[in-house]
């Protein structure tokens, strides 16, 4: 497994909106209601929950007695840097220490985080408030091996701060990402409007579906979730599944039987409240099991009622992203056994951004992840998407001698009336194997299956390509999923056209 170490900086590009109102909720919660080039409108919900327990409140505290469903030995951390990212490292926590060992891989506990942050002591900021020391929300320099500034020292001013992150102000270079979760989420980060122990999350103004990382990605939204989903990335483990959705007491599609399944297959779930993000790790019929940031103690558990309130803050939403290793699967066989590593690389793109080129005449991914629009699974490819486009996904294959089949699913969506305009090819070396035009009549209004005959070029090694090339009006789509080359086709005949239409492949990048 690779692990890509302290990478990413506070740098990135602006992402493509209109801010067309800003809504105070309460000291902790601000909703900005934003309107994309698309004509899309997305809600940033700025949670910016309070350090301390709100006074005069009495938070949900019992026992598990009686609890239908539970993630047992669940960490609990106290606050410090921001709520969203200390919920962020509790989730991070309970993976590393079942079945995803490489999350945290520091010098304490024998390499295994801790359950409570008790362990690493206190500091203070230069209010002199003090804070517990937790090196997986936001390293600090010297603390848990790590040398140099850290997370605290480059944006850290003190709690509620707009002034410019410390590393602005002081004119050095910030450090670079890896060991804390926090700067991936861009928590307390001023170069993407957060004040200090403030996270953003995106949802769907009027939508209640999920908002995918892979939407997004390419909208470049300095999201929360989408940094959980970096940071698991970069500590060299896969994703599945990573959105944000609104909760069905707030619109949204998120219900209480989506929380089950969720930790009936061990997942916890981020819950983000109308200015606090907790994380919830169990259920007892409606009532869910939280951690709630306040308190470092294992043995406190605190619960409260799905789609109701908590110290005074209503349910809003949830962040899921679910890590996958690959290295982990197993498949029981017995020998003697000969394996035949597969012609194509990744033939179903579920290992992200590897195997194959891409290019793009805009400098866009071709290998995507959205698991509306995959055939299977959360990643497919993505060819076109926008005027005046030339997508060229790519592979280098040796054929063995024989018979081979190139067998694929691809789903075309175009806007284009005329076909003559916008066009797809399929290239075997300097081979053509298939081509036509992207227009509405050809539309497949879904994946549909093909395969071509390669036994012409049998024990030869050639790039095999997928090109599609749009003109400068009306976007034309061509979507891949599950390419591979193989000894017999797994069907008999080509598919077409699927019998109802899905506008989800309409969309432009």
């Amino acid at each position: 497994m690779t692990i890509y170490p302290d990478r990413a900086t506070a740098q990135e590009d602006a992402p493509n909106y209109v801010i067309q109102g800003r809504e105070e909720v309460n000291p902790y919660y601000t909703i900005e209601h934003l309107v994309f080039h698309d004509g899309s409108a997305m809600d940033r919900n700025i949670i910016n929950g309070p350090s301390k327990r709100p006074g005069n409140s009495e938070s949900s505290l019992s026992g598990e007695q009686g609890v239908d469903a539970i993630l047992s030995n669940f960490p609990s951390f106290s606050w410090v840097f921001g709520c969203s990212a200390v919920s962020g490292a509790m989730i991070t926590t309970y993976y590393d220490r079942n079945g995803f060992p490489n999350m945290y891989s520091g010098p304490t506990n024998g390499g295994v985080f801790p359950l409570t942050d008790t362990g690493f002591g206190t500091w203070r900021d230069s209010t002199n408030e003090a804070y517990p020391n937790n090196p997986l929300v936001a390293s600090k320099s010297g603390l848990d091996g790590h040398s140099g500034r850290g997370s605290i020292e480059d944006y850290w001013v003190s709690v509620d701060s707009s002034a410019p992150d410390p590393y602005i102000t002081g004119g050095w270079t910030q450090h670079l990402w890896g060991n804390s979760i926090g700067d991936y989420m861009k928590t307390s980060q001023s170069a993407f409007g957060n004040v200090d122990g403030s996270t953003a999350f995106y949802t769907w103004t009027n939508s209640p579906e999920k908002l995918t990382c892979a939407k997004m990605s390419v909208e470049n939204l300095p999201d929360g979730t989408l940094g959980i989903r970096d940071f698991f990335q970069a500590r060299g483990y896969l994703v599945s599944e990573c959105y944000n959705q609104k909760t069905d007491n707030n619109n949204g599609g998120f219900s209480l039987v989506d929380f089950k399944r969720y930790i009936d297959s061990g997942h916890p779930v981020l819950i983000n409240l109308e200015g606090h993000s907790i994380v919830g790790y169990g259920y007892s019929g409606s009532t869910i099991y939280i951690r709630d940031t306040w308190s470092s103690n294992v043995n406190e558990t605190f619960t409260m009622p799905w789609g109701g309130s908590y110290e005074g803050m209503q349910m809003q939403s949830v962040s899921v992203v679910v890590p996958v290793d690959h290295s982990q699967l197993h498949q029981k066989v017995y020998l003697p056994i000969i394996f035949t590593p597969p012609i194509i690389k990744n033939g179903n793109f579920e290992q992200g951004n590897t195997a194959w080129s891409e290019s793009s005449t805009h400098g866009w991914y071709l290998i995507y992840q959205d698991s509306e629009l995959a055939r299977d699974g959360e990643w497919l490819a993505w060819l076109g998407g926008g005027d005046n486009e030339r997508s060229v996904l790519s592979q280098v294959v040796t054929l063995p001698s024989g018979t081979n089949y190139l067998e694929f699913y691809y789903a075309i969506g175009s806007m284009e009336q005329g076909c003559q305009y916008d066009s797809y090819e399929v290239q075997f070396g300097n081979n053509t194997l298939l081509s036509g035009w992207l227009c509405a009549p050809n539309n497949t209004n879904g994946y549909v299956y093909k395969r071509i005959n390669l036994s012409a070029y049998s024990g030869t090694t050639q790039a095999l390509k997928f090109i599609v090339e749009n003109d400068a009006s009306d976007n034309s789509n061509l979507f891949l999923d599950d390419v591979n080359i193989t000894r017999q086709a797994s069907k008999a005949i080509d598919e077409t056209k699927t019998a109802s239409f899905d506008s989800i492949f309409l969309l432009e990048k």
